[in-house]
């Protein structure tokens, strides 16, 4: 990702977490863990950005960044979905998958793989349609327009689906057209992360308007 536009997505980040603090008071347990996730993201991601302009080996805030993401992402859903079966499952992901970064650090030591962001885009975007089905089957929500999880979920699926086959086809872009393939990266995937945050944004906003206006969340 070229240099400006990665600031410009870290710093714009912001955005959702003052709406968050602004909002706070009706944050239910699920946004709260969701805030937690974008804090963890942007801490993560200054961190990594200050360390690089230091011309410091950066590479171990992968592996913080995605262990870190994923422990809270499981807490977000398995708070969320009212599923008991989905919620063992969910249990068992985050188990396989710290484990999966404990070995590959250890066969391979620290480096990026994008393997693991594969896995971990994989479960992400599995969790949010069952995230999403159950909110399009709740008779008790009577409008999507005005419900922040919906926003949320909305926006996190239209970034994690793209970052998906972006990871799949990674290594064949990458072979067939460096051109193109530094294109998505550099110019491509920042659009996709400023339409998530804005989206998300836009759920932490309402999240007032629905505590005042309809059923508590």
């Amino acid at each position: 990702m070229s240099d400006w536009l990665y600031k410009i997505v870290i710093y714009l980040g912001f955005l959702p977490i003052l709406i968050g603090l602004v909002r706070f008071k009706y944050l239910n347990k699920s946004l709260v863990w969701y805030f937690l996730i974008l804090i963890v993201e942007k801490i993560c991601s200054i961190i990594s950005m200050k360390l690089g302009e230091q011309n410091i080996n950066n590479h171990f805030m992968i592996y913080v960044n995605a262990a870190s993401g994923f422990i809270i992402q499981t807490l977000f859903f398995y708070t969320f979905i009212t599923n008991k079966s989905i919620k063992k499952t969910l249990v068992v992901c985050l188990i396989a998958y710290l484990l999966g970064i404990c070995v590959d650090i250890y066969l391979h030591g620290i480096y990026m793989n994008q393997y693991l962001f594969m896995i971990a885009d994989f479960w992400t975007v599995i969790f949010l349609l069952i995230c999403l089905s159950q909110i399009l089957h709740d008779e008790t929500i009577e409008s999507l327009r005005n419900y922040p999880i919906f926003w949320i979920v909305a926006g996190s699926l239209f970034y994690y689906i793209f970052d998906f086959f972006l990871s799949v086809s990674n290594g064949w872009l990458y072979a067939i057209n460096r051109s193109f393939f530094f294109l998505l990266w550099d110019y491509i995937t920042p659009i996709f992360l400023f339409l998530k945050t804005i989206i998300v944004s836009i759920g932490y906003w309402k999240t007032k308007y629905y505590d005042e206006n309809l059923v508590g969340i």
